[in-house]
């Protein structure tokens, strides 16, 4: 396996993840989104290219055609014919920079103390373990930190990426096709036709006050 192309397209789905968190206007957000799932996609048929894999292939297919056209096309939906929608917070600027410093840090403070110990003991790819983390963490942060209903759904698309980066190491791959087509079918149809259509923004708390 070529490790150089590997890194390339990790560091892509990186950079495009705090694309999405710097992004004050919601379409940006939806586009990088799509970006991001389709370089999910392109690692997959990477991988069955390497290991001559057909199930990567199929996992491929369903990330790009699921995420990348049909999750977008709802959420574009969800913009009620607004295209130029803005996320109604500021400092979108200032949580770029917060975000970019505190996972810079936690990374490396969870690889070392962490990390670093199951690669030693399991033998997987560290490239894949670390970024699926990175995902994760970044998908947590974009939902915490802002009120938009479709960023917010874009954290949950964030966060079902990186089960699909952490997959690949430990769910054999039939099985995580599953999983991700039935995440994706859940967003399509239970978050995106009612939260976004219904309500474009709420609090992350709101639902708790009773």
């Amino acid at each position: 396996m070529n490790v150089e192309i590997l890194e390339t397209i990790l560091a892509s789905i990186i950079v495009s993840a705090f694309y999405i968190q710097g992004q004050a206007y919601i379409k940006p957000q939806i586009y990088g989104q799509a970006i991001q799932s389709a370089l999910i996609s392109l690692l997959a048929f990477y991988l069955g290219y390497e290991f001559r894999s057909f199930d990567y292939i199929l996992l491929g297919i369903a990330v790009v055609f699921l995420r990348s056209v049909l999750v977008t096309i709802f959420l574009l939906r969800g913009l009620k014919r607004k295209p130029g929608l803005r996320e109604s917070t500021r400092g979108v600027a200032s949580e770029l920079v917060i975000d970019l410093a505190f996972f810079t840090i936690t990374v490396i403070i969870v690889y070392y103390l962490i990390l670093q110990k199951a690669i030693l003991a399991t033998e997987v790819n560290p490239l894949l373990l670390v970024f699926s983390f990175i995902l994760f963490f970044q998908g947590l942060f974009l939902i915490i930190s802002r009120k938009s209903t479709i960023s917010q759904m874009l954290g949950y698309v964030e966060e079902e990426n990186s089960l699909v980066l952490f997959g690949l190491l430990f769910i054999p791959i039939p099985f995580l096709i599953e999983v991700s087509v039935f995440l994706d079918v859940l967003a399509l149809v239970v978050i995106s036709s009612i939260l976004v259509l219904e309500k474009p923004q709420h609090s992350t708390l709101e639902e708790l006050k009773g």
